[in-house]
């Protein structure tokens, strides 16, 4: 009998301390997973706090945009129009080119694609650089919203603004397709040049047009590249996921 009570003993004491290391295990545990779900929480929040903050930003210069245009196509145009002589009539020209730029294009009237076209002939007049612009016939915009057409028309806008002001270019290339080689069919933007390109491209030396890319981008869940080397142009690439229950190849009609 004493030898069957002690090893009932042992074997209560071994059990309580298995339960008591798996208690101490499952404690440690879940403050680690506490710990974890707080950083990711507040990682999240402060992303979230960070795009916030770059929606308005960018609304605000979008409002602007169209304030300015506004002041200058009902005020200083028509004063403009009542001079005469042919210096009146250039600034008129640049003024009305200066209220396009500025206006973002009304995509219930006009689609993503004939925008981006468009937006390619009013950079070659305005700047007298020869380009080639690739549509995929195949591409359908339609399911994009309306804020996502925005800032990719805004991104490839700056893309050629840095084209006409550093590159000195002769051809810009616009190219707009769809990866057939990722199963979900990202939509690719390349826009490049002939030009000096950026030696030594990094943060350190980017521009406010890069930067406005880059955010941009980062609002509309794209990634974006900037692929450069000296005397061998820049080239702008930006891949955007397609939205959520869109195919490959679907007959385009945006």
């Amino acid at each position: 009998m004493p030898i069957e009570n002690t090893a009932i003993s042992g074997g209560i004491e071994s059990y309580i301390r298995l339960v008591w290391l798996f208690t101490v295990f499952i404690t440690i545990l879940m403050l680690l997973l506490c710990y974890l779900y707080m950083s990711v929480r507040k990682a999240k929040e402060q992303e979230q706090l960070s795009r916030e903050f770059s929606n308005l930003m960018i609304e605000g210069l979008e409002t602007e945009r169209c304030r300015i245009s506004r002041e200058l196509h009902d005020t200083v145009l028509p004063l403009v129009r009542e001079g005469r002589g042919s210096n009146e009539t250039q600034v008129s020209d640049l003024i009305r080119s200066i209220c396009i730029n500025l206006m973002p294009p009304d995509f219930t009237q006009l689609s993503l694609r004939d925008s981006i076209a468009l937006l390619c002939v009013q950079f070659s007049r305005k700047s007298n650089i020869e380009y080639a612009c690739s549509i995929d016939e195949n591409l359908d915009f339609s399911q994009i919203n309306a804020e996502a057409r925005l800032h990719l028309y805004r991104m490839i806008q700056e893309a050629f603004n840095n084209i006409q002001k550093h590159s000195k270019t002769k051809k810009a290339i616009l190219t707009v397709r769809q990866d057939l080689r990722s199963s979900c069919g990202n939509i690719i933007i390349c826009v490049c040049d002939e030009g000096v390109g950026i030696p030594n491209l990094n943060a350190g030396n980017e521009g406010l047009g890069i930067k406005s890319i880059r955010q941009r981008a980062a609002i509309i869940g794209a990634n974006v590249d900037f692929i450069s080397e000296s005397e061998n142009g820049l080239m702008v690439r930006i891949e955007l996921p397609p939205p959520p229950n869109t195919t490959i190849r679907e007959q385009a009609n945006g």
